[in-house]
């Protein structure tokens, strides 16, 4: 840890420089689930040719190598580097939220760099920013990313503990972090819908939240400007009073996903199993 917290405070240049070695080594020498990747990117974008599906691949390793090196970075990096690097576009549109001491949920996808998105909405929201984030089994590194992730206010909650915590802390003002487009477990609740041309399964539990607590939902649309620099954008999915039965929030999260993707497909993380769940087989 002492190590890491050292190579951190190098400047950026210096860890992209680290990051192209990063790439090389997942690009060409391992192949870390490139085949994964490609088979994610194919069936996402059916019309575009092979070559176009392995140039999207190939972009999305840099990418991902920088987003390793970024993340680093936040171990150490200052309010003022931080602010330099990612901007938001619509503070004041949910400053009334703040007003009337309500607080809400915003709901981010595997977009690059999120890390940097939601630990610079600590410094430029009207409330801290309390993300959601699944304990790592490392016990030294979970307790490294939990001190980053609350270094400017947050307080990081523990997935499994979401409703309990939310119970429990619920006179505190905040804006509620969830990355929402993993894969679901088979057993867990899910909503299915189409999504980058294919039938997706997405978990309840964000939209269950936005319902239970009254919060309004929005998306955390974060481009890519240059290298390590964004800009964040909360897109309104939805307000209460919500629908009891109805899936408002997930299928705005969805199409804001999937327009945010097209948008610049290398940047997203094609990586992961997003569809190893076919519903066929699961609800069978």
């Amino acid at each position: 840890m002492f190590l890491l917290k050292l190579i951190s405070r190098l400047p950026m240049g210096v860890l992209y420089l680290i990051g192209d070695g990063i790439f090389i080594l997942l690009y060409y020498v391992f192949g870390y689930r490139k085949k994964v990747a490609l088979a994610n990117v194919s069936n996402s974008f059916p019309k575009l040719s092979i070559a176009e599906h392995r140039h999207i691949v190939k972009v999305f390793y840099r990418r991902f190598s920088e987003y390793a090196v970024e993340t680093l970075k936040a171990i150490s990096i200052t309010e003022k580097e931080l602010l330099k690097r990612v901007t938001y576009t619509n503070v004041p549109e949910v400053q009334p939220h703040a007003d009337k001491k309500q607080s809400i949920i915003v709901i981010a996808s595997h977009q690059f760099n999120w890390e940097w998105a939601l630990l610079a909405g600590c410094l430029v929201l009207p409330f801290p920013v309390d993300a959601v984030y699944q304990r790592l089994s490392n016990k030294s590194f979970d307790r490294l990313m939990l001190h980053t992730r609350g270094k400017f206010g947050g307080s990081p909650i523990d997935k499994k503990r979401v409703l309990r915590t939310i119970l429990t802390t619920k006179d505190r003002l905040r804006a509620l972090g969830i990355v929402a487009d993993q894969s679901p477990g088979i057993h867990s609740p899910k909503y299915w819908t189409s999504f980058l041309n294919q039938e997706t399964a997405f978990f309840l539990g964000p939209e269950q939240i936005a319902k239970a607590g009254q919060y309004p939902a929005y998306f955390f649309h974060v481009v890519r400007l240059k290298r390590g620099h964004y800009s964040v954008e909360l897109k309104p999915l939805g307000a209460p009073p919500y629908d009891k039965h109805g899936h408002e929030v997930l299928e705005n999260y969805a199409k804001c996903t999937e327009q945010l993707i097209c948008s610049d497909p290398p940047g997203y993380l094609w990586t992961h199993k997003r569809w190893k769940l076919q519903r066929e087989s699961v609800e069978d």
